[in-house]
């Protein structure tokens, strides 16, 4: 029986506490109420270096308690092979689309702003 490989995300936003851990707490739980997490990869990560080692931000944390959505994270920036790994890698602006692909971090498939 072959091993199933996991799907897996990347969410990036600038500093990562605000927009890239809540996406990624949002979306881990949104698998793990489907019973589906063991079939995942998911992970978020910084452009740049300003938050590196810091929470989430407590705006955020706030919101995700209050909606019952746990958060555990610690800013880290996103290193080249995360970007190699990952079957997608969301942006949470397009401004960071643009500054992977101008730094030659990412060589990937360009992918639309949501």
């Amino acid at each position: 029986m072959a091993e199933r490989v996991p799907k897996s995300v990347l969410f990036v936003c600038l500093g990562n506490i605000c927009r890239s851990p809540i996406a990624e707490a949002v979306f881990r739980k949104l698998v793990t109420d489907q019973n589906i997490s063991d079939t995942w990869r998911i992970d978020s990560a910084a452009t740049s270096t300003y938050e590196l080692g810091n929470p989430p931000d407590y705006r955020g944390q706030n919101c995700m308690k209050k909606h019952g959505v746990p958060m555990s994270h610690i800013a880290r920036q996103v290193p080249y092979w995360d970007l190699k790994v990952h079957l997608c890698v969301l942006c949470c602006s397009g401004s960071l689309t643009a500054a992977l692909f101008l730094t030659g971090t990412w060589a990937g498939h360009q992918i639309p702003e949501l």
